[in-house]
C-alpha cells in the first residue's frame, strides 16, 4: 500500500476473497483534498465513507500490474473504502 498527498495519513487494510476494506486516518488536523492511495491486487469497485461528509465516489481508478490505484476525493479525520475484488 502506498498513499501519496499526504505525510499525515495511517492507513490499515484488511481483506478477503471477495472484498477489502481500508481505514484511512488523517491527523493532521487539516482536511486533506485528493488523496492518492495504490493498493496491491485487483479491485473492480468501491466507494468512500467519509466522516463529516459521508458516502464518496472514488475518482480516477487505474487497475493494472496487479494493482489498483484509486483517489479518496475528500478526508477530514476518518474515512473507510470499500473494494470489491476484480473477478
Amino acid at each position: 500500500m502506498r498513499v501519496y498527498g499526504s505525510e499525515v495519513v495511517i492507513c490499515r487494510l484488511t481483506a478477503d476473497a471477495g472484498r477489502a476494506r481500508l481505514h484511512l486516518l488523517n491527523y493532521g488536523g487539516r482536511e486533506i483534498e485528493g488523496l492518492r492511495v495504490r493498493l496491491r491486487g485487483s479491485y473492480s469497485d468501491g466507494e468512500a465513507y467519509v466522516a463529516g461528509a459521508g458516502r464518496l465516489a472514488l475518482e480516477d481508478r487505474i487497475a493494472s500490474g496487479g494493482a489498483t490505484e484509486f483517489t479518496v476525493p475528500r478526508i477530514v479525520t476518518y474515512a473507510v473504502v470499500d473494494l470489491r475484488t476484480a473477478r
